[in-house]
């Protein structure tokens, strides 16, 4: 007789060699899929933080087209009934916040008391911009954090920077510029975001195409010994916030304070060099435009147009770009 065990079919395992040899393979698929997914992913917040530059573009030219006008870049505000008379006014974002369907929290502002653009020191205004922040104000790619803490207000820090012009070094000539901030820097009047005068298109005789309106600022600088530093020129006041001066350069009036929320540019895209004149945390006036995608750094023109720009640009090149008159269009997007 058979027995039953001779009857049923016999069964076969992996050997060891073999559950090796499919876990590597597995882990080489994963090695060489991994690279793709993250590109892909760095792909898509690329061209968010691109869309976001567009809508801010938007603002800006449904602002002009309002106004005839640019909003200044920065405002400080001078009233002799309150104390100090001089005191920090708003940035541009105030001005471009309506027509990026924010005009309720805007409506909110104090706009008559002292320091307006101030949450550190105008306690209402701080308590209207607490926990304020659309998406449009952050590239995705960015590692920074994207509030400042003012007592315990939590104030948003963008990832976007206006362009008041660029600085006279490197043998660009630029006579409209400023000792400015505390860090060696200059403040430039040559672009089309100024602090305290408004630009009007009529003026940007290089043509908006070719003209900077604004750019990233959405990764960190390092130190010599590799200590990472907020520059964004939002930091460490918010959004809010203008200058302390009431003049626009060459006769910027106070080289102590510095104007929030602008740039000028001294230095290559990209720069993460943090050791340099007029560069500071809080804030310098010639911060560089950085970001967190490789290779590249996106760029906001005048006509509303963005382009995601080569940090291998030539520093002069973009000196050009980020001045409204200087009779160059050698710019090439």
């Amino acid at each position: 007789m058979t027995s039953r065990h001779h009857l049923l079919p016999k069964t076969s395992a992996f050997s060891l060699v073999e559950l090796m040899v499919v876990v590597a393979i597995l882990g080489l698929l994963v090695a060489l899929l991994l690279p793709a997914v993250q590109a892909a992913r760095e792909s898509s917040r690329g061209m968010s933080c691109r869309n976001n530059l567009k809508q801010i573009g938007l603002a800006f030219v449904n602002y002009e087209s309002v106004h005839r006008e640019l909003p200044k870049g920065a405002e400080g505000r001078f009233d002799r009934t309150l104390f100090p008379a001089s005191m920090f006014g708003f940035s541009w974002w105030v001005q471009v916040l309506p027509h990026l369907e924010q005009t309720a929290i805007i409506e909110q502002l104090d706009r008559t008391g002292a320091n307006v653009g101030s949450p550190l020191v105008n306690a209402h205004n701080k308590t209207v911009a607490d926990g304020f922040a659309p998406a449009f104000m952050f590239c995705p790619s960015s590692p920074v954090e994207k509030f400042v803490s003012i007592g315990k207000a939590q104030i948003a820090a963008p990832s976007y920077a206006a362009i008041s012009g660029a600085s006279n070094e490197d043998g660009f000539e630029e006579l409209r510029v400023s000792k400015c901030c505390r860090s060696d820097g200059q403040i430039s009047a040559g672009g089309v975001e100024v602090p305290n005068l408004v630009i009007r298109t009529a003026q940007i005789a290089d043509g908006l195409s070719k003209t900077l309106l604004a750019g990233e600022q959405s990764d960190f600088a390092f130190t010599q010994t590799g200590q990472p530093k907020h520059v964004g020129s939002a930091f460490a006041s918010g959004w809010l916030t203008g200058t302390h001066a009431l003049n626009p350069p060459p006769n910027y009036d106070d080289w102590q304070i510095p104007s929030y929320n602008l740039s000028t540019i001294r230095y290559h895209l990209n720069d993460h060099n943090y050791d340099q004149p007029g560069i500071y945390e809080d804030t310098g006036a010639n911060n560089p435009l950085l970001s967190a995608h490789p290779g590249i750094v996106n760029l906001l023109f005048c006509d509303g147009s963005v382009h995601a720009v080569g940090d291998s640009l030539d520093i002069k090149v973009l000196k050009w770009a980020a001045t409204r008159d200087n009779g160059s269009t050698e710019f090439e997007q």
